[in-house]
């Protein structure tokens, strides 16, 4: 059974230099400080753990690897620029190497706040104070703990009460050199506010082992609407965890997409904890493995007030001995009535070498509720293949129009046409369809 070993470089002295670095306030300070004890104290996941049974976990060691210190050069690179032209975002932030390498925003009317996380620090400290740590702290796993004592910077998004935002807001998330990066994004939504946000991470072929440990909190407050957007398509050195936790007051609503498509090993856990009654979350997931990716998910439908509802729906496609996890909780409080909830997970395997294990879990403490939860992995049927290609299309076309027909449930339910464009490309690039890896 392989396990984790505890044996990173990271220390009380990395960390002081952090804060000094930083000039950081004291509550800061401390905040950091217990993290870290956290950090130390917190056992490394095992396969005893249910949200990792069936994980492998070797591919997520921290052994050996140390916090990149800045970008090795602060060129945007011709991919990013090319998403950044086609993603409509009407402010962009480009991260590398826990370094903020390019600004572009136009919104500061209505009090709006896009900005990097480290000037937020600075400029509106008592508006990160208030929220920073209320959805991912020190206290959830070994992971979120190295995130809250060692994140160095990120991106803020804070939208005032009544404002609408007519485009979104977008950030990049890059890297140029081996080494761990730990990110971090606070959005909040005032009440009866509305924002899309982009979340993208995306990079060259490295050629040195480069983890990426994220921490995304989303705090809506009552009638607020959201739609979030986590697409991952890092290079194949790269291991990326992110762990994205939304709290919803009452009569709030998020839409969120996340998207596994690139890395070497990834893992999503993607949760949302309804507060109020009348909110509303929906959660679509994507992945598409191959080449021997292990993408792993993790979500969690957590119904703390009555009336609420949320909708789960992941789908992934595995080929070439890759591998997906997909574990994930219902969860209803004792007396979260008129709960309405549902989860599905569906896998479609394209080769005998590829694997897909799905645990869909209900956890139910009230009595007065309407949840489902299923799940199905199979393969593609050969009579389909065969049909296709007998009426002319090659091998790769014919696989593409068996992929993409399997994940257009939850593509047809992405209301950002530019991003299902662009994950339609990425999926056919992955399957050799001639044309369109140099469009990317």
């Amino acid at each position: 059974m392989a396990t984790l070993v505890d044996n990173t470089p990271l220390s009380d002295a990395a960390l002081e230099a952090l804060i000094q670095k930083y000039d950081e306030p004291q509550w800061l300070a401390q905040e950091r400080r217990a993290a870290l004890r956290s950090f130390e104290q917190t056992p490394f996941p095992t396969r005893r753990d249910e949200e990792w049974r069936y994980s492998q976990l070797d591919r997520f060691s921290l052994e050996g690897l140390s916090i990149v210190e800045g970008a090795r050069d602060r060129e945007v690179s011709e991919r990013i620029r090319m998403r950044m032209t086609d993603s409509d975002a009407e402010g962009i932030l480009v991260h590398k190497g826990g370094e903020v390498i390019h600004r572009d925003s136009k919104i500061s009317e209505k009090g709006v706040i896009f900005t990097d996380l480290r000037s937020a620090l600075r400029e509106h400290e008592d508006l990160v104070r208030e929220h920073l740590y209320s959805a991912v702290n020190a206290g959830q796993s070994k992971y979120t703990a190295l995130n809250s004592a060692f994140w160095e910077n990120g991106t803020f998004v804070y939208v005032p009460s009544g404002v609408e935002v007519a485009l979104p807001l977008g950030a990049f998330t890059t890297a140029d050199s081996g080494g761990l990066v730990n990110g971090r994004t606070l959005v909040v939504v005032g009440s009866n506010a509305k924002v899309t946000y982009l979340d993208e991470y995306t990079s060259e072929p490295i050629g040195e082992r480069h983890f990426y440990n994220g921490a995304t909190e989303i705090i809506l407050e009552g009638g607020a609407k959201l739609r979030y957007v986590a697409l991952q398509n890092w290079s194949r050195d790269v291991v990326h965890m992110n762990r994205i936790r939304a709290h919803l007051a009452r009569d709030s609503r998020l839409e969120s997409l996340s998207v596994s498509l690139g890395a070497n090993t990834a893992r999503a856990e993607v949760e949302s904890r309804l507060e109020g009654p009348g909110a509303d979350s929906e959660m679509l997931g994507l992945y598409f493995a191959d080449k021997g990716q292990h993408f792993n998910q993790y979500t969690l439908q957590h119904h703390a007030s009555h009336h609420a509802r949320s909708d789960l729906l992941f789908k992934g496609a595995l080929r070439d001995a890759s591998t997906a996890v997909y574990s994930g909780v219902i969860r209803v409080d004792e007396g979260a009535q008129k709960t309405d909830a549902y989860q599905t997970n569906r896998n479609l395997l394209l080769d005998r070498d590829s694997e897909a294990v799905s645990i869909p879990q209900l956890e139910i403490g009230a009595n007065d509720v309407r949840c489902s939860h299923g799940s199905t992995t199979g393969p593609v049927p050969e009579d389909q293949r065969f049909y296709l290609m007998s009426r002319g299309l090659p091998p790769e076309l014919a696989e593409h129009v068996l992929v993409t027909g399997f994940l257009y449930e939850v593509m047809s339910r992405v209301t950002l046409p530019k991003v299902a464009q662009y994950v339609e490309r990425v999926v056919q690039a992955k399957l050799g369809v001639p044309g369109v890896k140099e469009k990317l």
